[in-house]
């Protein structure tokens, strides 16, 4: 008795199982149409002349509303010749950063494209494996994140998938939007010096950051301002940020900086905990400010000035740049977006001590 009870269970539980994703039949069922007539409506496909009345239009759509149903996308797929799927690439790159504005990003450029009825998918490929980024399955596009494999760039110019990258460089039928990182240093030294410092030290990215454009930038516009205005650099800028301790003990202690210039938001936090295990007093002793203003930026004691990267801007105009060529190919031509960074200056920023 008790094994024939179990097994009754189980076959119900089977059926409920397979009830959770309803069928095109069970809509159809339910609307008194056929098969053909709901996935035609769901899938929105009236080509050949297929129409059907608003009454049976919003019977349909209201029963699968109810019944949870979704369609096949391999199927919609077949029907209108595209995926309306868009991935992004380069997640391998930023994935595992503290904080860094590619979540931004992201969630600006996802939030254009589903207004426009795309849906979008990342991956995150084993590239000691694999060179090619791209998923397995077809989509429409792509949107590349800093970086991504020199054979995903070639193959998607080979095979004309149309393709932007944001915070980076492509191939030559892509279009671009980075932010500018010459401007962005000149009016950080500009603010430093605006105060009063002359000994500005810079603290430059950590050997876990990968080659990229804005660490040239950066320090050149970082030699280059200080030289126009009379300063010299302060020892330990073109070296790897290793240790906050030890920069402070050469930055402020040994050769007198009176302000520091981070690199990013990373090397700023532990230059404030560096800070506090050495005693140095920020803004008192030493004014400290850094690229990319994240949320962190704002909560840590004192709050960090910063030259704020225009994230959710990149996020949509990426997804603008794409849509376009998407959606109206003869209007699309390769372009590269270049945008200011915003100087947020907060408390970490004060005037040098009068001696």
């Amino acid at each position: 008795m008790y094994e024939t009870v179990k097994r009754n269970c189980v076959m119900e539980n089977d059926v409920a199982e397979a009830n959770l994703v309803p069928t095109v039949k069970e809509v159809a069922a339910h609307c008194g149409v056929s098969g053909a007539t709901v996935s035609r409506v769901l899938n929105g496909n009236y080509n050949h002349g297929f129409s059907v009345s608003k009454e049976v239009h919003q019977r349909i759509t209201e029963a699968a509303d109810a019944l949870g149903y979704r369609p096949n996308l391999a199927a919609k797929n077949l029907v209108r010749k595209q995926t309306k799927m868009v991935t992004i690439l380069g997640c391998n790159t930023i994935l595992g950063w503290p904080g860094n504005i590619y979540q931004t990003i992201i969630n600006a450029s996802v939030r254009a494209l589903h207004v426009r009825g795309y849906d979008v998918c990342i991956t995150v490929p084993t590239l000691e494996q694999e060179d090619v980024e791209l998923p397995s399955w077809r989509v429409d596009g792509a949107i590349v994140l800093q970086e991504c494999t020199r054979k995903t760039i070639e193959l998607m110019e080979k095979t004309n998938l149309p393709y932007v990258v944001v915070n980076g460089v492509g191939g030559p039928s892509c279009s671009t939007v980075i932010p500018d990182d010459v401007e962005a240093m000149r009016r950080a030294i500009g603010h430093l010096i605006d105060l009063g410092h002359s000994r500005i030290a810079y603290a430059g990215p950590t050997r876990e950051h990968k080659e990229h454009r804005s660490i040239g930038d950066r320090h050149d516009t970082y030699l280059s301002e200080l030289s126009k205005h009379g300063f010299e650099p302060i020892a330990g800028h073109d070296t790897v940020f290793r240790s906050a301790p030890a920069f402070l003990a050469s930055a402020v202690i040994k050769n007198h900086a009176t302000a520091i210039l981070a690199y990013d938001h990373v090397e700023a936090i532990k230059i404030l905990q560096g800070a506090h295990m050495l005693d140095i007093q920020i803004p008192r002793q030493v004014s400290l400010m850094c690229f990319n203003d994240e949320y962190i930026c704002d909560i840590v004691t004192p709050p960090l000035t910063c030259v704020g990267v225009p994230s959710r801007q990149m996020g949509r105009i990426a997804a603008r740049m794409l849509l376009t060529w998407l959606e109206s190919p003869e209007d699309y031509v390769p372009e590269c977006v270049k945008l200011s960074q915003e100087l947020t200056i907060r408390s970490s920023t004060a005037p040098p001590l009068k001696k």
